[in-house]
């Protein structure tokens, strides 16, 4: 099959706004002077389309924006990286989602979102269609996505898999009842890519093969967990498993650190890596962002995060 695009990444895109460091939200009509704001591609699948992108896949961004300022600033940055936009929904009385990240100094944030198109968004059967002529199908933001969980979901997971596509699927702040919507979607998923915290939320314990056995068992064909600080776990159908530790990096915010992964990893299996190097892009890409303020942040292209990869020290265990 002659694809038309490395991967098609289809669900969330916010603009994130971000702000660091932020010690307090002043009271009343107070001010507070910090070092740093920036604008960044967010959202489950904004922050994994931007990494594909700089790690040197054809991209495809499939979502929605709105009608808003900040729908212009998003397209254009997409634009800039290369990506596809061609699909991209712009969605009339609707302001594109949005969140205001202020950023504490251990990287640590509270979130203030205002869901706004994405949450709104669903695939056209003609955009679907184009979507799964790529060689990978990426949905990301299962359980925000109001408009598209559910049957929509499924339909086009089961569209991309007959389709021959490799089919990926990431969460966002996953909690006990997102369950229902994602246990569906299983036998349609080559790669389900949650964190350790979603998981938990979802089966009620934090063993990471535990967690990935229960989605195995439910019909994936693998799992790739994210576990933050302590690196991550995959585990196939045909019964391999390993651990990864994080690289040490210093950290300066963790917003789209799993998105990156996500997208990392997504870069290796476009490449036809075996799963521990698609893994060890993918801790390498969430390790350089790591260092930066925002999605994508100081990721630059796959020859510099090849050589990360292979030169940055390995996070020691039991390190806070």
């Amino acid at each position: 099959m002659a694809y038309t695009h490395d991967v098609s990444v289809c669900g969330t895109y916010i603009l994130d706004i971000l702000g660091v460091p932020v010690t307090e939200i002043p009271p009343g009509g107070g001010r507070l002077l910090i070092e740093e704001i920036r604008l960044a591609v967010a959202g489950t699948a904004g922050g994994t389309v931007v990494p594909c992108a700089r790690l040197g896949l054809k991209s495809l961004a499939v979502g929605a924006v709105g009608s808003d300022e900040k729908a212009d600033w998003m397209l254009d940055a997409l634009e800039r990286e290369g990506i596809d936009i061609s699909v991209m929904e712009r969605m009339a009385d609707s302001p594109t989602s949005a969140t205001i990240l202020p950023i504490r100094p251990d990287g640590s944030r509270p979130v203030m979102h205002a869901r706004g198109a994405s949450a709104r968004w669903r695939i056209a059967p003609e955009t679907q269609k184009i979507a799964c002529r790529s060689k990978i199908l990426h949905l990301g933001g299962v359980g925000s996505l109001l408009a598209m969980d559910g049957a929509p979901s499924e339909a086009l997971l089961r569209d991309a898999k007959a389709a021959g596509c490799t089919t990926t699927l990431d969460l966002i702040q996953a909690r006990g009842e997102t369950l229902a919507l994602v246990e569906p979607l299983m036998p349609y998923v080559d790669f389900f890519m949650p964190s350790i915290d979603e998981t938990s939320a979802m089966v009620g314990t934090d063993d990471p093969a535990a967690c990935a056995r229960f989605f195995i068992d439910k019909g994936a064909g693998a799992c790739a967990i994210s576990c933050g600080a302590d690196g991550s776990f995959v585990m196939t159908r045909d019964g391999r498993q390993f651990a990864l530790p994080a690289f040490e990096v210093a950290v300066r915010d963790t917003s789209g650190c799993g998105d990156s992964y996500t997208g990392g990893f997504i870069a290796g299996l476009a490449r036809d890596w075996d799963l521990l190097d698609c893994a060890r892009l993918a801790t390498a890409t969430a390790a350089i962002v790591a260092t930066g303020l925002g999605s994508g942040a100081n990721l630059v292209s796959f020859e510099d995060t090849l050589k990360a990869m292979n030169t940055l020290p390995v996070r020691k265990p039991g390190r806070s």
